[in-house]
């Protein structure tokens, strides 16, 4: 596996810019089970839209569109598609992340895949407030300054604890682009845009578009259309086994 300097290598080549632990798949299974419960039982109910935010949308895409973090990687022939939906403050999806997330980024940064990130506000639904949203808005703003793997690393890194209405602390945002490398004029400029909530209305998007395609929970993960139960790739340890599903995900046989 590559080290952090090789990861921000390539993608700014690519143009944009056991031990006595729980296994985290088996909890990353159980708190979907309650997740699926709460929508099921009617508990979540909308989200308060009472932030302001800009209407801009990430280069290349249109409302309700996922986001390619890597829109100028020349792929493999026959590189299958990748989705995946995911929410900054969804505890299943930090797992997620931290099992997987680096070789999803290598295979889409070396164009063995094509990758569509879905951001998605889930736990906004459970808790009110929009800090899922404002989350997705400040990923996409470290994205235009080159830092989208960086930043997407630093900010699950530091998911809250407790899933309430407050969400991420506002001084959260700038301390993760620090952490993924920014500085001077770009630490700058993610921050107006973070402040601004420059893409927040393109992540609200994004949310409705895929509710309204049966994509209702995070995490998921889609290869070429057909959905991967991501749980099931364990070592016989029980441990998540990355290889596996890079082999899955770059032939694209599900």
């Amino acid at each position: 596996m590559s080290t952090p300097q090789d990861r921000r290598a390539k993608i700014q080549a690519a143009g944009n810019g056991s031990s006595g632990r729980a296994n985290p798949i088996i909890v990353a299974g159980v708190v979907v089970v309650l997740i699926i419960a709460l929508v099921v039982g009617g508990v979540i109910w909308s989200a308060t839209r009472g932030t302001e935010g800009g209407d801009a949308t990430p280069q290349g895409v249109t409302d309700g569109e996922p986001y390619n973090p890597y829109p100028d990687v020349e792929l493999v022939e026959g590189a299958p598609t990748v989705d995946v939906y995911e929410d900054f403050r969804c505890p299943v999806c930090k797992t997620f992340e931290e099992a997987f997330g680096e070789t999803i980024d290598e295979l889409a940064a070396d164009g063995q895949i094509r990758l569509n990130v879905h951001l998605k506000t889930v736990i906004d639904s459970i808790t009110g407030g929009e800090s899922s949203a404002i989350a997705g808005s400040s990923a996409l703003c470290a994205a235009d300054q080159g830092a989208w793997s960086e930043y997407h690393t630093e900010l699950f890194a530091r998911q809250p604890a407790e899933e309430t209405s407050d969400g991420f602390p506002e001084s959260t945002y700038p301390e993760a682009a620090e952490a993924a490398g920014l500085s001077g004029e770009e630490l700058e400029e993610f921050t107006t845009c973070t402040e601004e909530n420059r893409y927040l209305e393109y992540v609200r998007s994004v949310e409705e578009a895929s509710s309204e395609a049966g994509f209702t929970g995070t995490p998921a993960l889609v290869v070429d259309g057909t959905e991967v139960s991501w749980g099931s790739f364990a070592d016989g340890s029980g441990q998540p086994d990355p290889d596996a599903l890079a082999e899955v995900l770059s032939s694209g046989e599900v």
